[in-house]
């Protein structure tokens, strides 16, 4: 034994290490718990049945015996003392030689003591212990293989118990005593398996769970990178390129926005620091940036340096605000717009939402428009206000496919974790955008320190992308729950409740003057066993617990106090049992206070029968005591069943935040990657060639217009901004075709993807001039895509699910 758990010792250390590295599914919790819980279950049978061994233990086979009992009951004492170090495996070996030497021990008893023992001590001891190794062979093997153990060694307990007994009729004793544990065993094997079976789906659902929050985490991190690198590509890139398609700004404007936009696109590969930027610094920023767009703009700050922010917000809040006073400039009205103003309406050109969407009347010239930029601290971080009166617009007609609002402001601050931004307008009424940054509620601000003075630009940095949340987390993981037999079984096991007690309380040919006490008694167990079992729900109410106590209670006066102190049968005490089997349902049910209630009734009657029949106080105890191991193993099952589960919930939660995470990372670092692999590939050539002051000829003002609509087309026509449509739209757009591509999918393309892009490559192929619009549509619509043809007679046309074009 010494040498097996040093071997187990040395095991355990390794698997130790294993451990720490990954979490346990909750398969093997419930394994360890399980053998866990053998220990003090074996502690508590194995003191019971000592006074019995000492009596039974010959001189002759003393030696034998006392190696066959330590064997027996401290294996499942050491299996336990390691049940949480030990190697999985060992445990299982462990377990299965502790149900084979019980086996073997059952077998030598009938070949080498089939005889009678004294009368009032002939229950031989190693029956006693029948349900410590049927429980470790349940753990260690399959249900089939567990069930059939239990049938073995309960014939073969049965067996033994007939040729030991000192009754006039052992067979009956024998099968009594083989049904009893029979039924008692088969509950505890019942919940056994079930719980592993529940434990078996957990561990799948939670994979599963984990797998879905991962995958959502992954789409989560792609959408925020890939709108936060749209943004940057709208308000620099894009901005660049018109303005180097147009004809006017000067030669150095457009090399300083092509070297700065440069700088942008590097800096999105930086990593992101934890800097954090005070209020004052935040405010000098603002009215530099304003200065820029709106010198005409009145700025009113109330940040002070007791306000930190971090500087990934505040890049998003800067460039979120540049883009409302750009539009505010371009499309709210005539204002006093100096030269700054005049660069930025270069700048934005046609990204003015509204603009587009205004009658001639409404349109900017008509009067000055007064700006205003109100900052101030809200909820622990910023707010942005920036309003005009201008002639104003209607937030709904504005076309989905601008960007400038639905990226740029609401999509950056939506994107960034606790941002927020609101769009308020209505024509003749002015507008007012409002943006707002405010930290998370775990989220903590360090004390005010000086921060180095940025560029009058920042650089944009990737703001963290937020993984699904704890309540996600939450929502999706998988609970145990309460372990329950299924209704077969447990109808199964309470039929054989009823059918066994009714033999053991009246197969033994009890007096009749008892026989209407017996049946009380009876009914009363009976009746607490089908309303537990059939009716009361999970977990069991307060009221339907005293319930069952008080019919325990009756059933254990009605039987106990007519059984004579001398002469009576075996099982003469049978409803201790009886009432023992229906505390451990209460306990496995979440009732364990209550359990323990109704066995210190059962004890508190066992003596008060006793000392009115003029026993001792031991004796009624010695009564109850030898069902204490029982209900403790039942109760240890529920406990430990209760707490492996709370754990196994706290460490999947922590798994599933932490893959998530993870995954976002890994997700944003990629999508990151591949977009600015696009833009670069795209746009670069030419702003290097911008920013490196190149003459701005009819032929690169050309191929800025190109590579702004191929950016646009990847923006706001995502799902077709691919093969063959690219290179036909750029076929197109150089034949002078106005090509629009627009994806209104919601991240939920159609299947037949493919098809419709072969479609529309075809359409834009066979175009010399006019206009086409192409549109993804949502996936809800009962057509995946449509086509709008302006060259001589408009058509639409219409891509249906099957891949087929169709005129409407």
């Amino acid at each position: 034994m010494i040498r097996l758990a040093a071997g187990i010792r040395e095991q355990a250390l390794a698997a130790r290490k294993r451990a720490q590295a990954r979490p346990q599914p909750a398969t093997e919790r419930l394994a360890r718990l399980l053998y866990a819980a053998m220990a003090p279950t074996a502690l508590v049978f194995g003191l019971l049945c000592l006074g019995s061994f000492i009596e039974q233990a010959g001189q002759p086979l003393l030696p034998a015996s006392m190696a066959a009992w330590l064997l027996v009951f401290g294996l499942p004492l050491l299996i336990g003392l390691v049940s949480q170090r030990a190697p999985l495996h060992v445990l299982h070996w462990m377990a299965l030689a502790e149900g084979l030497i019980f086996l073997v021990l059952i077998l030598l008893w009938l070949v080498g003591r089939a005889e009678p023992l004294p009368a009032g001590a002939d229950i031989p001891w190693v029956i006693t212990f029948t349900g410590v190794p049927v429980i470790a062979v349940a753990v260690a093997t399959r249900d089939s293989v567990a069930w059939a153990y239990l049938l073995l060694v309960c014939s073969l307990s049965g067996v033994v118990r007939a040729v030991t007994s000192a009754d006039p009729n052992p067979v009956l004793v024998g099968v009594e005593d083989a049904l009893y544990s029979m039924l008692l065993l088969s509950m505890l094997l019942g919940l056994t398996t079930m719980a592993r079976r529940g434990s078996m789906e957990v561990d799948l659902a939670a994979q599963v769970a984990r797998s879905t929050l991962a995958g959502r985490a992954d789409r989560l991190a792609r959408k925020r990178e890939r709108l936060t690198i749209n943004a940057l590509v709208h308000d620099s890139v894009i901005s660049t390129l018109l303005m180097a398609g147009r004809a006017g700004t000067p030669i150095e404007v457009l090399s300083r926005h092509a070297s700065d936009t440069l700088v942008r696109l590097d800096a999105l590969r930086l990593p992101h620091t934890d800097e954090y930027v005070p209020g004052s610094q935040i405010t000098r920023r603002l009215e530099q940036l304003v200065g820029e767009l709106a010198p005409d703009a009145h700025l009113t700050s109330t940040l002070t340096d007791t306000l930190m922010v971090p500087a990934y917000a505040v890049t998003a809040l800067l460039g979120a605000v540049g883009e409302a006073v750009r539009n505010s400039v371009a499309a709210g009205g005539a204002g006093s717009i100096g030269v700054g103003a005049t660069r930025a309406v270069a700048a934005a050109g046609a990204v003015g939402a509204a603009g587009s969407q205004r009658h001639p009347a409404e349109r900017p010239g008509t009067r000055p428009v007064a700006r205003t930029v109100t900052v101030g601290a809200y909820r622990g971080g910023i707010r942005v206000a920036v309003h005009d009166d201008g002639v104003g617009f209607d937030p709904a007609r504005v076309s989905p496919e601008r960007l400038g609002i639905a990226q740029s402001i609401i999509g950056r601050m939506e994107n960034l974790s606790g941002g927020a931004a609101a769009v308020r307008s209505r024509p003749g009424a002015g507008t007012e955008v409002v943006v707002s940054w405010a930290p998370e509620p775990a989220a903590k601000q360090p004390a005010a320190s000086p921060s180095p003075s940025p560029s009058p630009s920042p650089s944009p940095s990737p703001s963290p992308s937020p993984s699904p949340s704890a309540m996600d987390v939450e929502a999706d993981l998988p609970r145990q729950a309460m372990v329950r037999l299924p209704k077969p079984l447990s109808s199964g096991i309470l039929v054989a409740f009823i059918a066994v007690h009714a033999v053991l309380a009246f197969a033994d040919g009890e007096p009749l003057s008892g026989l209407p006490f017996e049946i009380i008694g009876f009914l009363a167990a009976s009746a607490a066993a089908v309303w537990l079992t059939l009716l009361v729900p999970d977990p069991v109410p307060r009221r339907c617990g005293i319930l069952v106590l008080a019919l325990c209670g009756l059933s254990a006066i009605a039987t106990s106090f007519p059984v004579p102190p001398t002469g009576s049968t075996p099982f003469a005490h049978w409803h201790l049992g009886a009432i023992t089997m229906v505390m451990v349902v209460l306990a496995v049910r979440g009732r364990s206070d209550f359990a323990w209630y109704g066995y210190l009734m059962m004890t508190v009657i066992a003596i008060a029968w006793a000392l009115l029949h003029g026993l001792t106080v031991l004796d009624g105890v010695n009564l109850a005591i030898r069902h204490a191991g029982t209900l403790l193993a039942g109760t240890l099952f529920a406990v430990g069943l209760k707490r492996s589960t709370q754990t196994l919930e706290q460490l999947n939660r922590e798994r599933a935040l932490n893959e998530a995470a993870v995954a976002t990372v890994a997700a944003a670092s990629s999508e990151r990657e591949t977009q600015l692999a696009r833009v670069n590939t795209l746009a670069r050539p030419t702003l290097e060639q911008l920013a490196g002051g190149a003459r701005l000829d009819e032929a690169l003002r050309g191929r800025a217009r190109l590579v702004e609509a191929t950016l646009r087309d990847a923006i706001r026509g995502r799902s077709l901004f691919v093969e063959p449509v690219i290179s036909a739209a750029r076929a197109a757009r150089i034949r002078g075709v106005d090509v629009t591509l627009i994806d209104d999918s919601a991240d939920r393309p159609p299947l037949q993807l493919q098809a419709a892009a072969v479609l529309v490559a075809a359409e834009l192929n066979a175009l010399t001039h006019g206009r086409l619009t192409a549109r993804v549509l949502p996936a809800d619509r009962p057509i995946i895509a449509s086509i709008v043809v302006e060259a001589g007679d408009p058509r639409m046309l219409m891509v249906t699910p099957d891949g087929r074009l169709q005129q409407s």
